[in-house]
């Protein structure tokens, strides 16, 4: 069978074999009529909490944390944060609230911070203009005045946050759910949580023995709610999560990067001639036609079942059994590529740390399976953003690809550098233990599958670093697939984008 997929910054044509399942995204939701209004109605009746307004006093300090521009992606053309942060700032000074009892909090987390560019457009000009670069921040996780260590939960996990959390009457967390993943406890644990907080859930054992990131029963979240809820008992916490449709391009876009033509458009005959930085160039512009579907607002703990309710019903497709062989291609799209640059380990993490979590209850590829993916795998890393990742690259996968041996050998080490530190401080770089944890997160496919089989590297000296197997074509590595599984292997692939999840019986 022939089908359009997203390779790198092209859309090109494959052949896959006839019994091959593919697996679609649903179709997307319905998108709410009035968003503005439905998040002035989610704060006047929200989930377990009083009214926002009744909770206000004049003379209250108020902390309003958004998540960073990592997620969705593409970035849409109008971001929704923009129009909630509008609607909980007008709450708070119709109720009195001076401006200067309010600071503007980005959650990176041990993401780069972001530059005033970058912020201006993340929570638009009206925000920006009421309350300037002075009261709109990044979480910076290693400043000790900045954070406050809260002590640990009573399984021993410290809970070590940004310190405007316990010191504000009230933190309200302004949230864009993109996938099951993300929100709830996470955005405050994470977004604005420290290294020593962080490696609690972000750490081998717990991202590849304790099921997927995406399934809300894994023990990466329930590490978090343990530690929200420690948290919760130092502050107030008001939460607005907001879920998006699938609705990934926007007219006339549509009608070119959708997977159902028949053909390639002509414009994507034409780039695949034009070098790679032109094509990079190209596809930084595209936005996306995201449309909200839901929000609600209140008790974290209320809120966030709810958002996941929809979520799954946008996202979840049910699947009866696993598969022998998986088939991925994917476009140069990463969170931690978001107003950067994809490098080879973001392409790694987005093939076998996203997509390849992106299930509930087991993987879709059995024990033992094998993974087909095509993609350039672009060398070279982004000297500012990703300096860490860097070293990491160069030192620590020739010595080891084992997440367990290299979190001992090497992670304290890059996480507590002086030049690391200074560089995610202030020098918009991710932090040093970063390059780990993006690792780490392909845990579970680097344990479930025999062997991942990459067409079309443009280096194939730069799949092998990650101990991948380079084919020269498509009929290579279903040759190479067949000699470990035999003739006539199930097959599936994941049509992405729009992402989604296989519950998988």
């Amino acid at each position: 069978m022939k089908r359009l997929v997203f390779f790198g910054d092209d859309l090109v044509q494959v052949e896959l074999p006839e019994r091959t399942r593919v697996l679609e995204a649903p179709p997307p939701l319905p998108a709410l009529p009035d968003y503005r209004e439905a998040v002035k109605s989610a704060l006047r009746e929200p989930l377990g909490r009083p009214s926002l307004s009744s909770m206000l006093k004049p003379h209250f300090r108020i902390t309003v944390a958004f998540d960073d521009p990592c997620l969705p992606l593409p970035p849409p053309l109008r971001d929704p944060r923009i129009t909630a942060l509008e609607v909980v700032l007008e709450e708070l000074f119709m109720r009195g609230v001076e401006r200067e009892r309010v600071t503007l909090i980005c959650a990176n987390g041990l993401h780069r911070k972001w530059t005033p560019r970058e912020l201006r457009r993340l929570v638009g000009r009206r925000t920006w203009a009421a309350m300037g670069p002075e009261r709109i921040l990044n979480h910076d996780a290693e400043d000790p005045r900045g954070t406050v260590d809260l002590g640990t939960t009573e399984d021993g996990h410290p809970v070590v946050v940004n310190r405007s959390l316990v010191e504000s009457d009230l933190t309200i967390y302004v949230n864009v759910n993109w996938t099951s993943m993300n929100g709830g406890w996470k955005s405050y644990m994470v977004g604005l949580g420290t290294y020593r907080s962080i490696r609690a859930h972000h750490n081998p054992r717990t991202l590849t023995e304790g099921g997927t990131v995406m399934d809300p029963a894994s023990g990466f979240h329930q590490v978090m709610a343990e530690q929200g809820r420690h948290l919760a008992r130092h502050a107030s916490l008001f939460s607005v999560e907001t879920v998006l449709d699938n609705r990934v391009w926007p007219p006339p876009l549509d009608r070119y990067l959708s997977l159902s033509r028949s053909s390639v458009p002509f414009p994507f005959r034409v780039s695949r001639k034009l070098p790679a930085s032109w094509k990079a160039a190209a596809a930084s512009l595209l936005r996306s036609a995201y449309r909200p579907v839901a929000v609600h607002a209140g008790d974290p703990e209320a809120v966030h079942p709810k958002t996941l309710q929809v979520l799954f019903r946008q996202q979840n497709t049910k699947v009866g059994s696993q598969f022998d062989a998986l088939f991925l291609s994917l476009p140069n799209i990463s969170p931690y590529a978001a107003h950067s640059r994809i490098n080879p380990l973001l392409v790694a993490n987005s093939a076998l740390g996203y997509v390849f979590n992106m299930h509930m209850r087991k993987p879709l590829v059995r024990k033992g399976g094998v993974l087909v993916l095509m993609q350039p795998f672009l060398p070279g890393f982004h000297p500012r953003h990703h300096l860490p990742y860097v070293e990491f690259y160069r030192r620590v996968l020739p010595e080891t690809r084992d997440p367990l041996e290299m979190e001992k050998l090497y992670e304290e080490e890059f996480a507590t550098r002086l030049d690391y530190i200074q560089a995610y401080r202030h020098g918009y770089s991710y932090h040093g233990v970063h390059p780990f944890y993006v690792w780490y997160w392909c845990g579970i496919a680097l344990r479930q599958l025999s062997k991942v089989i990459v067409v079309g590297a443009d280096d194939p000296e730069v799949v092998t670093r990650f101990g991948f197997v380079p084919a020269a074509s498509l009929e290579e590595a279903w040759r190479m697939a067949e000699e470990i599984l035999g003739r006539g292997f199930s097959l599936a692939h994941v049509a992405v984008p729009p992402i989604f999840c296989a519950e998988v019986g």
